[in-house]
């Protein structure tokens, strides 16, 4: 599979002593969308920010489809889409000159249509002609998308883009993002919204304290590191557990009344048959069960705690 950047041996160290990055390596393929998750400090706007050409990395190499973004920055740059956290946009000039300005810097012709097309895609054209000083934050946030946008990038990075934004921005993006995907931009996210990453991303990339813990596809890292739960409804409450059913991860909550089996996703069926015969054999009358699986959240908190 073709890689869109490749991120060899990265390190960023500040002259305050803090490094960032340590030693990261990082293959993003070509059309797909990566989720980066962790917590505040953990590295993520570095990560983004060097690959973008705005921070310099201390060591390392990064390649955009097989361009150095050092030796190659201006081809790397025009590349590259980027919608930072901070709302930096041109207060006393319009929305339509904005995006249509935004597009010229990278030396490409005009093209109203496009334009047009992205403001509609993102609820902006009744507001093309407003000064952005008049605008919302959300509002201005769906401008530096459109700015992120009005050159035609390849690869597109959103960092936290839905932090402290109204639902309707949140599905007009999701929305965008798809339509972007099936015409083949590559897509790098940072969000503190995980059930986002878990409706959209193909791959999830865990970073904290400046390392990569791990990067896996979405369904095989649920399916690896999830947990299921059996929870069983009784029909008469226990005071302990039989010796018989030691075998199995169970624990009684509601005084009792109700019994809870943790196992592994990967673990097989008839482990619950089994526990189901077993429970019967005690003499233990089930009225209902229900099951729950890990959410992405989840496992991402585990990670976090495991790597401190």
């Amino acid at each position: 599979m073709q890689n869109a950047i490749s991120v060899q041996q990265l390190t960023k160290t500040y002259d305050s002593g803090l490094t960032a990055l340590h030693s990261v390596d990082l293959d993003i393929h070509d059309g797909e969308i990566l989720a980066l998750l962790g917590p505040n400090g953990a590295g993520k706007t570095t990560l983004i920010s060097i690959i973008c050409g705005l921070v310099r990395p201390t060591s390392g190499n990064v390649l955009v489809q097989g361009h150095d973004i050092q030796t190659d920055y201006k081809t790397t740059r025009s590349l590259i889409g980027l919608v930072p956290q901070e709302l930096h946009v041109e207060t006393f000039e319009s929305v339509w000159n904005t995006v249509t300005f935004s597009r010229g810097l990278f030396g490409k012709k005009p093209n109203p249509a496009l334009v047009e097309s992205l403001l509609k895609d993102l609820s902006l054209w009744d507001k093309k002609d407003a000064k952005i000083m008049t605008l919302s934050g959300g509002m201005k946030r769906r401008v530096m998308i459109a700015k992120a946008l009005s050159h035609e990038p390849k690869i597109l990075f959103l960092d936290e883009p839905t932090a402290g934004v109204d639902v309707e921005l949140r599905k007009d993006m999701w929305q965008l993002i798809g339509r972007l995907r099936q015409s083949g931009v590559t897509i790098i996210l940072t969000t503190h919204y995980i059930e986002e990453a878990e409706e959209i991303a193909d791959r999830v990339g865990v970073i904290n304290k400046g390392r990569l813990v791990l990067i896996e596809e979405k369904n095989e890292l649920m399916r690896k590191l999830g947990k299921k739960q059996l929870t069983l409804e009784l029909h008469q409450a226990l005071q302990t557990l039989p010796e018989g059913l030691s075998q199995y991860d169970l624990s009684l909550v509601d005084g009792g009344a109700t019994l809870v089996y943790s196992y592994d996703t990967q673990a097989a069926r008839s482990g619950i048959g089994s526990l189901l015969a077993d429970l019967n054999r005690s003499g233990i009358a089930v009225k209902d069960l229900s099951t729950k699986q890990s959410s992405l959240e989840d496992i991402f908190v585990s990670l976090v705690e495991g790597a401190r």
